[in-house]
């Protein structure tokens, strides 16, 4: 079974009979870690004992056998887990233990549970055909012998914004979906971060409604929604306010180089937003046509939209210009990368 979305996750775990094997993977660590914890539990009750075996690297199919198969001790299901197996470097005769151990597992119906999870390895198919891809046939076989294909992908704005509307209920508190939107534009979209950031602004109200002013007092905006808010001060002729924001990135860490990355993105955006407006078409549209960029990052395209109108066509153009020349500078010059970044936003300023 190929698993499509979140919710039709959750509503196989709500169901609470799992399937044989499991491959889960996704970029989100929290949605990961949380569904195999839900799978283990599901499984084995509590989710610890005897019945209950992990293992983590190069384990070999033998090693999961041996665990797969062995006698219960309460009488219940077994459950198997095994992290991050490296199968794009295992040997053919050892790949084909997997598929038989996972084929054994399959026809056992349910009285052992094995879950693969994959953190650290790329488990998408490869682009280059020369480069052994075994997890793509893996996720078929697997859902061809019964099992289930999980992918935590990183939840959408609206996803997130749900899960910190339901997390600051549980802390007796109340975030409008504004102020959700407002907290994954300061905060980043990382779910295990937002929530965490939610509990800690929840904790300071006590009760009621968290405002805006708590969200800017207890949370700590990431370095790209500083540079995001340096791009604001420029278009708003705030120059006095660039140069803060400025100084505060340098206290924070950031390297100019990836101030200036962020800051041409910015731009990039800003230009696409532009020639989509003058188009006729939609954020939606933005969206779609750029689906690498901005994929489950619909604020960005939304702050693009309201930036644009601030600049035409031409002078975005001559932007991106500064911001390029400033790059190849940067790169090649070896001078001093503050200054020639200072330098960089001073000529934004003087594009009207």
């Amino acid at each position: 079974m190929i698993f499509k979305d979140m919710e039709e996750v959750r509503r196989h775990i709500k169901v609470g009979i799992p399937l044989p094997c499991y491959f889960i993977s996704g970029s989100d660590d929290y949605r990961r870690q949380s569904v195999l914890k839900k799978l283990v539990d599901m499984t084995v009750k509590g989710g610890t004992g005897f019945d209950n075996h992990r293992f983590s690297g190069n384990t070999p199919a033998d090693t999961l056998a041996e665990a797969a198969f062995e006698i219960t001790f309460g009488g219940g299901r077994r459950c198997v887990v095994a992290e991050d197996i490296p199968f794009n470097s295992v040997g053919d005769s050892e790949y084909k233990k997997y598929e038989q151990l996972i084929s054994e597992v399959c026809e056992l119906g349910g009285s052992t549970v094995l879950i693969f999870v994959f953190s650290a390895v790329d488990t998408e198919p490869k682009k280059d055909a020369k480069k052994r891809d075994r997890f793509t046939p893996l996720k078929k076989f697997i859902d061809k012998c019964g099992g289930g294909v999980i992918k935590c992908d990183a939840a959408t704005t609206a996803e997130l914004c749900s899960v910190m509307e339901r997390t600051a209920v549980k802390y007796h508190c109340q975030l409008d979906r504004s102020l959700c939107s407002y907290m994954v534009e300061r905060c980043g979209s990382d779910s295990a971060l937002l929530i965490n950031e939610v509990k800690k602004t929840a904790e300071y109200r006590g009760s009621g409604i968290i405002t805006k002013a708590d969200i800017d007092l207890m949370t700590s905006p990431t370095p790209d929604a500083r540079i995001f808010d340096l791009t604001a001060k420029i278009a708003a002729r705030d120059q006095s306010g660039a140069f803060a924001v400025l100084s505060e990135l340098r206290e924070m860490g950031e390297k100019p180089s990836l101030i200036l990355n962020v800051l041409s993105g910015a731009y990039i955006d800003m230009f696409r937003a532009k020639a989509a407006r003058n188009s006729g078409k939609s954020k939606q549209d933005v969206a779609k046509d750029w689906p690498r960029a901005y994929a489950r990052r619909d604020f960005v395209v939304d702050k693009a939209m309201t930036a644009q109108n601030r600049y035409s066509a031409a002078s975005l153009l001559r932007c991106m210009d500064i911001l390029l020349l400033a790059e190849q500078k940067m790169k090649s010059s070896g001078g001093d990368e503050n200054v020639l970044l200072d330098e960089t936003v001073a000529k934004l300023f003087a594009v009207r």
